[in-house]
């Protein structure tokens, strides 16, 4: 059975126009040698097109499945649905506050450089509501802006979304999930170490993570936890060793693949919070 490429090749190259006629490739300008054939017994003059003419097509008719790729996996994951707030995540709009620099210029390198075919990972940590989903947001429009598929989605969320496909009445299927997050250029893990840990979730983590690390694909993590505490997450309070054996799997990988960096900043929230406080006593 001949694959995409053999069917497109053998297609073209069995195209004629004007055999009489000497052929000119419109791409290299080389003249193409026509071939002699045998069909049903008979000898037949073609003209085949030129490799760079069938290498063109090719690419073609790839970048249309490419893009019938992004469609569906942009309509499995709008990014509307994860609120209006986090549209409006840009580096131009953070805040850059005491702690965050190098986070955020790290954040701003990593997405400029970004090579979806490196397997580079980012996992940033530091302490809750300083910053680093607003900086995996800006990454995520700045990657998208430049034509590569991007997926954000907090871990908690994605690990009930596919919990959700088990239900007879289900919209989308476990495996719809799972190839877009394992096909997408740059998926985001948001609040990692944030779930309910239970051996189904680790193997969903581990099959997510592996799959993407086996293809080179990158990821982008965030978590309040250090990389230390990661580990731990991953795990029930009192493991079994096949248990333990798992959650190091994962955060090995996690490890293997991530340039670290820690937002060091104090919580963005909190600050709101005192300050809106403050206000209230003060009026």
């Amino acid at each position: 059975m001949h694959n995409l490429g053999d069917a497109l090749r053998e297609a073209v190259e069995n195209m004629t126009s004007s055999p009489s006629e000497d052929y000119y490739c419109p791409i290299c300008k080389n003249l193409v040698p026509k071939k002699i054939v045998m069909l049903l017994g008979k000898e037949k003059t073609v003209q085949p097109r030129c490799s760079c003419e069938v290498a063109a097509h090719e690419k073609e008719v790839q970048a249309m499945e490419d893009r019938k790729a992004q469609a569906e996996i942009e309509r499995k994951f709008q990014h509307a649905a994860l609120g209006q707030r986090f549209l409006t995540y840009t580096f131009e709009n953070f805040g850059n506050r005491p702690g965050s620099e190098r986070a955020v210029d790290i954040a701003r390198k990593y997405a400029q450089k970004f090579n979806p075919k490196n397997g580079l990972s980012l996992l940033m940590w530091g302490e809750p509501g300083n910053g680093k989903s607003h900086l995996a947001g800006a990454i995520y429009h700045s990657v998208k802006g430049h034509g590569f598929i991007s997926v954000f989605q907090s871990m908690p969320e994605l690990l009930g979304r596919i919990r959700s496909t088990f239900r007879n009445q289900s919209k989308e299927s476990e495996y719809e999930i799972m190839d877009a997050v394992l096909k997408c250029d740059l998926l985001i893990l948001d609040d990692i170490g944030a779930e309910k840990i239970s051996d189904w979730v680790v193997e969903v983590i581990f099959r997510i993570i592996d799959g993407r690390y086996r293809d080179k694909k990158p990821i982008l993590f965030t978590t309040n936890f250090t990389p230390t505490e990661l580990l731990n997450r991953f795990m029930p309070e009192k493991p079994t060793v096949e248990q333990e054996i798992a959650a190091k799997r994962i955060h090995d990988r996690i490890l293997e693949m991530s340039v670290i960096v820690e937002n060091k900043s104090s919580s963005y929230r909190r600050e709101v919070a005192n300050e809106r406080a403050r206000r209230l006593i003060e009026e």
